[in-house]
């Protein structure tokens, strides 16, 4: 058989033991002896009670596991039910994903005892949450989102979430870090501000999500693949070409490279380095949760300065804090500062930006033209009738909100 004639994909598998004890020692002896090139996952990476195991095993498109023979050659020649009844034979249970599940003979229809047994478990259920009157509360999530967004967001968020909002910029990366049970990804005012790239942290569990031009987040997981570990010795298969092969599928089984590539084609990333954070660390993988995570974020570019303050690290850079207000204070102090915090960082040098950011500087300059602006709205209104004398009574009005808005800034400043 020809070593990549037939289709395989890696699919995920769990065991368990009637005892309720660890069952990976002897998974792993199992998958080892009918020479199975699949992974089990370290013990420290899962349930407490170690009852149950998960592992990653190769199936084929027509339902037969990946086999080496002694030649180190690949083959299809064990099928699902085979491998289900070596685990049985040794006392444990195989579930595995093939769109059967050991042991599962149905309900018979025809026989009244089981139907009402199954309406009265229906009725049961019904009862339950009929009784469960208490709405589902969401844990607060511990965000720092990376983006091209300025402050302005930052504004609106905290606000709108009624909570605090850390504001942090270098270069054209931003970073946010706030609290929220509520997604927020989405919070942006225009496509240059993508990609978000939220880093999320609840208790010990910590996962990122990545919002990209086009679509919804993206989440991964980063540490769900850390203690992977191959059944067989890959190193020690005498075919480079059956070792590769066995390699990637632990490597890339789980399908994260294919939506790293779909979202590079997006976004800029460096593929490769984002991979070796989400792989395996004995198919060498970046080995630490921490580590992981940090390059996992670098991969898209981020400033390193921004990486480490969102896990606690000192830095240059200021920080502005953000609080809650109330809506027409938010409107009020949106205004105050500009539209300038609405440019995403990655177009602040252009010359509109720079021309808007050169007049916010100089607070004169902005007085002036806001009062030129009322004189010409003035001779408008005085020398006009119909559509020019309306746009004259609107430039009235927006110089004369303007002038309230550069005398706010000129005391602000002369008190700072």
């Amino acid at each position: 058989m020809l070593q990549n004639s037939f289709g395989v994909h890696i699919s995920s598998a769990s065991v368990d033991r009637g005892d309720g004890s660890d069952p990976r020692s002897l998974a792993h002896d199992i998958l080892a002896g009918l020479r199975v090139p699949a992974g089990v996952r370290d013990a420290e990476d899962e349930w407490d009670d170690h009852s149950a195991a998960l592992l990653a095993i190769p199936v084929t498109d027509d339902g037969h596991v990946l086999t080496l023979t002694e030649e180190d050659r690949i083959a299809s020649t064990l099928s699902v039910a085979d491998l289900r009844e070596a685990f049985r034979s040794q006392g444990l249970t195989l579930w595995l994903e093939d769109g059967t599940e050991p042991d599962d003979d149905g309900i018979d229809a025809e026989d009244p005892e089981d139907v009402g047994d199954e309406e009265d478990e229906d009725d049961l259920e019904d009862e339950e949450l009929d009784s469960n009157t208490s709405p589902f509360t969401l844990p607060t999530v511990q965000v720092c989102a990376f983006s091209h967004r300025g402050p302005a967001v930052a504004r609106l968020l905290s606000s709108i979430r009624r909570t605090v909002v850390d504001h942090q910029e270098s270069g054209e990366w931003s970073l946010q870090q706030f609290e929220t049970s509520e997604p927020t990804g989405d919070w942006t005012t225009s496509r240059a501000e993508l990609p978000v790239i939220e880093l999320n942290r609840v208790d010990s569990d910590a996962w990122i999500e990545v919002t990209p031009p086009k679509g919804g987040p993206i989440p991964f997981w980063i540490d769900a693949e850390r203690g992977t570990r191959p059944v067989l010795d890959i190193e020690a298969i005498r075919i480079p070409e059956t070792a590769e092969i066995c390699r990637r599928l632990l490597a890339e089984g789980d399908g994260s490279r294919d939506e790293l590539l779909e979202l590079a084609a997006m976004v800029r990333l460096d593929v490769d380095a984002a991979h070796r954070a989400l792989m395996p660390e004995s198919l060498g993988g970046v080995v630490g949760t921490e580590a992981r995570q940090r390059a996992f974020l670098a991969a898209f570019g981020i400033a390193p300065d921004l990486i480490d303050a969102a896990f606690g690290g000192q830095t240059a850079r200021p920080n502005r804090r953000f609080l809650p207000l109330g809506p027409w204070a938010t409107v009020r102090e949106t205004a105050i500062a500009g539209v300038g915090e609405f440019t995403a960082l990655t177009r602040r040098d252009r010359p509109l930006a720079r021309l808007g950011e050169a007049i916010r500087r100089r607070p004169v300059v902005g007085l002036a033209l806001a009062l030129a602006e009322f004189t010409a709205g003035m001779w408008l209104t005085s020398r006009t009738r119909g559509r020019g004398r309306s746009f004259g009574v609107l430039l009235v009005v927006d110089a004369l909100i303007d002038v309230a808005i550069w005398i706010t800034r000129i005391r602000r400043g002369r008190q700072g």
